[in-house]
């Protein structure tokens, strides 16, 4: 098979050319320091613990009444118990107030229970009259009751060193108190595209050239990422030109991603250029597909990624190179998904050609009699509607013929 392309000799497992590059890489210790409302896709710096107690004390869950419930031992439809009402609770400073045995105090969802009182009886189990509450049954301890830290604890672990950072888990940190956050610098990547046919320029395509559709969905996962992307342009295939482009984008980013130029023929100028650059580190043919052409180097100690100009090849390296790296370098688990679920494969699978590759199949995710399926969406690695039509991708191992109807599978989501 390897005879059929150019230039590659062999084709080397995806997992293993990652792994050779990550031994050469660490992860950032640059931080910085954000107001936490302004933090959200970056990622913890160092673990995050809560200040306080949350709620800081025990806090009404209804609105009614504050009381102690050793008052109401002996309340009933026929011998209710009547409490002074002695004043008023709201959701913010707690009262000072202390209350004492036979009285009650108004008191609103969210607020917090004066010293004293130990439950909440609702509104609308209660009357009032003349300045006394009319109780006609007892309560718990605790009854309507949310306990002093039920929520999170003073010292527990709010966010872990790698996480990142989310909207919710962000306002949680401002309900906590917690005003900043420290992150991890942003990597900067450097993202070029090659061919003489592409154009970024829509009215150029009313003369026979290609948009540039695939850098603007690369720097959309980049950015979903925790990346800073430096966009290129679109470079010519010319060697020259290539060259000069691929030196001035490891010269000023952490990671360089070329898209297109990677294949085997006489127009494929970045894997030429790369064969003899002299990099540390040169892999060109991967054991995936779509995706077999693509390839990665490290050129004086920085991450290239080569991706191939088909739409499918393009995700796939990217995902299964581009994207665990620049995990790795932000100190988050290496992995090939953002975040995935279980699936039940709707039809069979099968597979008919590079069957000691690992083969990577796009899907749909459908809601049907509340279990989650998904559907297979065949076509080329040229299909521009693949990525359009599907939600995620499942992958098949080396040596797997087919992957049968009905199969639990897990779907694998981009960081879109």
């Amino acid at each position: 098979m390897a005879q059929g392309f150019r230039n590659i000799k062999s084709f080397t497992p995806v997992e293993e050319a990652v792994a050779a590059l990550l031994q050469h890489l660490r992860p950032f210790q640059e931080y910085e320091r954000l107001p936490v409302l302004e933090a959200v896709g970056r990622v913890a710096a160092k673990p995050v613990h809560s200040p306080r107690n949350a709620p800081p004390y025990d806090a009404s869950h209804m609105d009614g009444f504050a009381v102690n419930h050793q008052d109401l031992k002996a309340a009933s439809l026929e011998n209710p118990i009547h409490l002074r009402l002695v004043g008023s609770a709201t959701p913010g400073p707690r009262t000072a107030y202390t209350l004492k045995h036979g009285e009650a105090v108004r008191i609103l969802t969210g607020a917090y229970l004066p010293e004293g009182a130990d439950a909440v009886v609702p509104q609308e189990e209660v009357s009032v009259e003349d300045g006394l509450v009319k109780i006609s049954r007892p309560v718990s301890a605790y009854e309507y009751v949310d306990r002093r830290g039920f929520d999170i604890r003073e010292g527990e672990v709010v966010v872990q060193k790698g996480e990142m950072l989310r909207p919710p888990k962000l306002v949680f940190l401002a309900h906590l108190g917690v005003w900043e956050v420290e992150v991890v610098r942003r990597p900067v990547v450097g993202l070029l595209a090659v061919g003489d046919e592409l154009t970024d320029n829509p009215h150029e395509t009313q003369i026979g050239k290609i948009f540039n559709t695939h850098t603007h969905i690369i720097q959309h996962m980049l950015t979903q990422s925790g990346a800073k992307t430096k966009y290129m342009g679109v470079i010519p295939d010319n060697l020259d030109a290539v060259g000069r482009a691929i030196a001035e984008g490891l010269q000023s980013s952490d990671m360089l991603i070329t898209i297109a130029g990677s294949s085997v023929g006489d127009r494929d100028v970045s894997s030429r250029f790369l064969r003899d650059y002299g990099a540390d580190i040169f892999i060109h043919g991967l054991r995936l597909q779509p995706g077999r052409v693509g390839g990665l180097a490290l050129v004086r100690g920085k991450p290239l990624i080569m991706l191939p100009g088909l739409i499918m090849s393009t995700l796939n390296v990217f995902m299964f190179t581009a994207y665990p790296v620049l995990r790795y370098m932000m100190g988050m688990e290496p992995r090939i998904y953002a975040r995935r679920v279980r699936a039940e494969l709707s039809e069979e699978v099968r597979f008919r050609k590079y069957l000691d590759f690992k083969k990577v199949v796009w899907v749909k995710l459908v809601e049907e009699d509340e279990h989650v399926k998904c559907m297979p969406v065949p076509g080329e690695s040229s299909g521009m509607s693949i990525p359009a039509k599907t939600d995620g991708f499942i992958v098949a191992g080396p040596a797997v013929e087919k992957i049968e109807a009905g199969k639990q599978v897990w779907v694998n989501i981009p960081p879109y």
